[in-house]
């Protein structure tokens, strides 16, 4: 049958070979090709049983040859599977090992909820072997060093001389105001420091591990780094999550008053509500200035007298009498009783750091266990007062500076007294604009959460109104420390500039704006902190440092995260506000 139809196909191929077109000339061609090799294969295996036959019958004939046979089968059988298991492995092999490959270059380049996909992939990834699992860590670490290049000092030089923008971008119109950026040289007086602000200020993310010279500067915030360099006592009013707002009544910007008369005692409260300027009610979670008021009432002076306050509910307040302190008249600044940090009490683990050439720090003070102890002395409560910390956006565990509260002293002057009548359109104080913001030279950092509708020329104003109702000589504006065209109050600015170029450590609108605003007394912490702070760390600059710089971005060895820093970074902050306040003769 099979030699009719081979004979068949060559009938019709040669019969037709005129007739068809060529594809159909191609497939018969093909028919008779694949019969013919057919027919050979069936004559061929024909002829090797009957050979086969002929053997089998030998062997079985002697039962030597028969089990040799049978052995030589066997081994030939179990080479032959063997082979075939070793090259499929080999292949499975180069597929996981190129699947690996493709889902590491992934990883890299997909967002954080492509990596979750990345690590949910087959089980065939998961059985890999030992080796080709060091393979990919090898090659991992090997692309990690290559993004993450330490580059040369030399480089770094070249880089900011050469190679990165310093055009600042244009400041907008600054607003009418009373205050001016003449600067007045320091008078000499003793006095201490209060620093004003957020998080930022407050030193969240701080609570991680890092060392400086062999010293370990966990916890550490830039009010902590001021008080150590410059030997003054040095007050941390940061709290987390505040709006502009909120720090400027704290310090005493925004002035409140009774919108009625009020009859009050130590044991008898009032209800009344607060108005500031504009006849505005005005409510705040923050009466005394110094930490969270949220579990405990906070301490306002209304008229001569130190007063409890909490919110009542429906925009009102209630007030009472401060007990111990009723009959305290603060008209006198000289009577009021503040914590006075000894000298002795502000050393720290960090006697050994060298922070810059510019910057003695004395080798004769004692050192501290840790830096924990002087966040304890740092930080002073009011009898009356909680421990309670500032709300924050990302508190930290760990943390035990917080906030500074109030003094524990009571004034000598402090009897016990029965009802007092306060008058309506009396101001009411936060206790910490009174103690701390007359008396202080003051460090202020505001705006990153807000607080000024965006525009620039009511934030201008804001610290302008601390700084006149204070009274105040002596302070330092300190800039925003986010990167360009990632802050959440600003929308004036991208990360690059109208003709696509990136800002590098030029000035942004918004840092332009403080520094025509304030001249001397304005920080820029952004721009310092690009080229200064991996030096003052001790930290080496690599080239996915230099691309940030480029874009105006700070180091990410510096950041907690995208907007906090970490131990090194407020101890850089730290350290370029401490220079500042050495160039306007704040200090020595």
């Amino acid at each position: 049958m099979h030699d009719v139809m081979v004979y068949g196909a060559y009938l019709i191929l040669n019969r037709n070979l005129l007739c068809y077109n060529i594809s159909q000339k191609i497939f018969y061609f093909k028919l008779f090709l694949n019969l013919f090799r057919m027919d050979i294969m069936r004559h061929t295996l024909g002829r090797a049983g009957c050979y086969m036959k002929e053997f089998m019958k030998k062997i079985i004939s002697d039962k030597k040859r028969c089990v040799i046979a049978c052995t030589v089968t066997v081994l030939v059988l179990v080479l032959t599977v063997t082979g075939i298991v070793t090259v499929s492995l080999k292949n499975n092999r180069k597929r996981n090992k190129d699947n690996k490959n493709n889902i590491v270059a992934e990883t890299v380049n997909v967002k954080p909820v492509q990596e979750t996909t990345a690590e949910e992939t087959t089980e065939e990834q998961t059985e890999e072997t030992e080796e080709e699992t060091q393979e990919t860590e090898e090659e991992t670490q090997e692309t990690e060093e290559e993004t993450f290049q330490v580059v040369e000092e030399n480089v770094v030089e070249d880089f900011f001389e050469n190679e990165i923008s310093t055009e600042d971008e244009e400041a907008l119109e600054l607003p009418t105001r009373k205050l001016t950026s003449e600067f007045i040289p320091y008078d000499g007086k003793k006095r201490e420091i209060t620093c004003y602000g957020d998080s930022m200020m407050q030193g969240v993310g701080g609570s991680t591990a890092g060392t400086v010279n062999g010293q370990s500067i966990y916890g550490c915030t830039a009010p902590l780094m001021i008080e150590k360099l410059s030997h003054i006592a040095t007050h941390n009013l940061g709290i987390g999550g505040e709006v502009s707002t909120q720090i400027t009544f704290r310090a005493g910007g925004i002035k409140v008053y009774l919108d009625r008369d009020i009859t009050i005692s130590e044991g008898k409260t009032a209800i009344a509500q607060l108005k500031d300027e504009d006849g505005n009610t005005f409510t705040n979670n923050i009466y005394s200035g110094y930490t969270n008021d949220s579990d405990s009432p906070g301490q306002m002076y209304i008229g001569g007298y130190l007063c409890d306050v909490k919110n009542a509910g429906n925009n009102q307040v209630q007030i009472n009498l401060t007990k111990g302190y009723a009959a305290y008249d603060n008209g006198d600044a000289t009577n009021i009783v503040v914590y006075n940090m000894e000298t002795e009490s502000i050393t720290n683990n960090y006697s050994k750091i060298s922070v810059s050439k510019e910057i003695k720090v004395s080798d004769t003070e004692p050192n501290m266990d840790n830096i924990e102890k002087i966040q304890e002395t740092t930080s002073v409560q009011s009898p009356t007062e909680s421990t309670t910390q500032g709300t924050t956006e990302g508190t930290t565990q760990g943390t035990t500076e917080g906030t500074t509260t109030a003094p524990t002293e009571k004034p000598t002057q402090a009897p016990t007294i029965g009802n007092v009548t306060i008058k309506s359109g009396t101001q009411a104080k936060t206790r910490a604009s009174v103690e701390r913001s007359n008396n202080d030279i003051l460090i202020l950092e505001m705006g990153s959460n807000g607080g000024w509708e965006n525009d620039y020329q009511q934030l201008i104003l804001q610290y302008d109104d601390i700084i006149l109702n204070s009274n105040c000589k002596y302070y330092i504006i300190v800039g925003d420390t986010d990167d360009p065209g990632t802050s959440l109050a600003d929308d004036n600015q991208g990360e690059c500039n109208e003709d696509g170029s990136y800002v590098g450590i030029g000035d942004t609108a918004w840092e332009a704006a403080l520094r025509e605003a304030y001249g001397k007394h304005f920080f820029n912490t952004r721009t310092y902190m690009i080229q200064n702070g991996l030096a003052d760390c001790g930290l080496s600059t690599t080239t996915s440092d230099l691309e940030n710089f480029r874009k105006g971005n700070i180091s990410k060895q510096l950041r907690y995260d995208w907007t906090h820093f970490n131990c090194y970074g407020y101890y850089t902050k730290g350290i370029g506000i401490y220079k500042k306040g050495v160039e306007l003769g704040y200090w020595s």
